[in-house]
């Protein structure tokens, strides 16, 4: 073996075994995240709520009830779908911005899956820092 290629399988093993530490992190975190029940009643409200208005205040709620479980401000992750076409789509992805009722976002919260329908911008922007 020369010494480029004994380099190169160095990196590359060095490279795998920082990738599977930085996942074995990120599940640590995210498994410390408690979804309570009075966040689990906050959210039954995000997803019956019938106006922009009231859903984006209902998801506010929901974080606050989050940050209250947690001790601190909670930012879950998020997944974003074009409902037509059931594509993936980018956070920052202007389609999801300009029309988020074509959307589906999925949350990921204590290990489980929280599904709604984003009926404004309004209702997106607490989970995006605005």
């Amino acid at each position: 073996m020369t010494n480029a290629a004994g380099r190169w399988i160095f990196c590359l093993t060095a490279m795998v075994a920082s990738a599977v530490a930085g996942v074995g992190h990120a599940q640590t975190s995210a498994a410390t995240v408690v979804l309570t029940q009075p966040s689990q009643d906050a959210w039954a409200r995000v997803r019956q709520a019938l106006t922009p208005e009231q859903q984006a205040l209902e998801v506010r709620r929901f974080l606050s009830a989050l940050a209250a479980a947690n001790g601190r401000p909670i930012t879950p992750a998020l997944d974003a779908r074009h409902i037509a076409s059931g594509r993936a789509v980018s956070l920052d992805d202007p389609a999801l911005l300009q029309r988020p009722q074509a959307h589906e976002v999925t949350l990921t919260v204590d290990g489980r899956f929280l599904v709604f329908r984003p009926l404004s911008r309004a209702s997106l922007d607490p989970f995006l820092g605005r």
